[in-house]
């Protein structure tokens, strides 16, 4: 067993520094959210630990509340098109796939 500490204590965008087999990302409103985009064969999850935010997945609009998990699956468009001030996101997903996202 191990405890891993401290992995939201950063500012801003950035991926925890893990060897587990999974990345752990932590994105506040403060940064830029990256432009839409697709993973090959990557899932990936976010869970909104703070505030509101606005994805976009495919052609659909979800409106995240805090609390709330959002998975997408492989070939599906995604893109956050807007975070409160307060917005914290938790992204989860596997180790990174060479050429693995194909951005749109």
């Amino acid at each position: 067993m191990r405890i891993l500490r401290q992995l939201l204590q950063k500012e801003g965008w950035h991926f925890a520094e893990t060897d587990l087999p999974v990345q752990i990302g932590v994105k506040s409103a403060e940064t830029p959210f990256g432009g839409k985009h697709l993973h090959k064969t990557m899932v990936e999850y976010f869970l909104l630990l703070e505030g509101n935010l606005r994805l976009q997945v495919n052609d659909e609009i979800l409106e995240m509340e805090q609390g709330d998990l959002i998975l997408v699956e492989p070939g599906e468009a995604h893109q956050v098109l807007h975070g409160s001030p307060d917005a914290r996101l938790l992204l989860l997903m596997p180790t990174v796939v060479a050429n693995d996202k194909v951005k749109l």
